[in-house]
């Protein structure tokens, strides 16, 4: 059985950014989505429209920041939703972190408009984006 067109539209952004191409990844964000960056750290906080959170990306590149995505886990979606369950890594000046995380996105016309990160050690990746 085939996925859900939403959950391929997943897959292939998550991918992109596995690879480091966030052009890629992009093509799967709504012009008009907010991204919820969850904890308390400069990078937290809600970002919206494909250009902040796409810059998001490049600003904390040029910092000396980085998430990457290590693992697809699993995706799951249906007309609306895409729940990804994915490990990943924060790199920064102070040190790197990885945590198993669950992300949930909204989805209308196979592109994600709303996006929530829940990590499992938030903490961690606190101290590294600080």
């Amino acid at each position: 059985m085939a996925d859900h067109p939403n959950v391929e539209m997943a897959r292939s952004s998550l991918e992109a950014m596995m690879k480091g191409d966030l052009e890629s990844m992009a093509a799967g964000i709504a012009d008009d989505a907010t991204w919820h960056v969850p904890g308390s750290n400069q990078w937290s906080g809600d970002y919206r429209g494909k250009p902040e959170i796409v810059g998001r990306f490049a600003r904390m590149a040029e910092q000396g920041y980085r998430v990457s995505l290590d693992e697809i886990h699993d995706i799951l979606g249906n007309d609306e939703h895409v729940m990804a369950m994915v490990r990943i890594s924060a790199t920064g000046p102070s040190g790197s972190a990885s945590t198993d995380s669950v992300w949930v996105m909204h989805v209308r016309d196979g592109k994600a408009t709303e996006f929530w990160g829940h990590n499992d050690d938030q903490g961690a990746l606190d101290r590294v984006m600080a």
